[in-house]
């Protein structure tokens, strides 16, 4: 009886073994990068550059309708996820890039292909 038991023990702790390697193995893998999804078709996913301030501010006025007045204001700021204090000083950075260009109203309308 002792025997099996010693024996039992033996074959337990080696499968506790075999599974703490594979599992170590396996996280790896993954840490190192060396195992993609097989859904992702092998390859790694494409990261997106996060567009700047100015880009969301462009294209926040282009989906308003190319013009940003006293009216639509908020909307554009929302849009765009930033602050009427950030609009101060992107606004005359755009103008001087010349993507936007701003009226005696104080309207301010993009100058891209969409909006030309």
């Amino acid at each position: 009886m002792v025997f099996a038991t010693k024996g039992l023990q033996m074959k337990s702790r080696a499968l506790v073994a075999l599974v703490c390697v594979l599992a170590v193995s396996g996280c790896a893998g993954v840490i190192a990068g060396s195992m993609v999804p097989a859904s992702l078709g092998g390859q790694r996913p494409q990261i997106q550059p996060v567009p700047s301030p100015k880009d969301r501010l462009v294209f926040a006025i282009e989906e308003e309708g190319c013009i940003m007045t006293a009216a639509n204001v908020d909307a554009v700021v929302a849009r765009a996820g930033i602050t009427r204090e950030d609009l101060r000083v992107l606004t005359p950075e755009l103008s001087a890039e010349n993507r936007v260009e701003v009226s005696g109203a104080g309207a301010i309308r993009v100058l891209t292909d969409r909006c030309i």
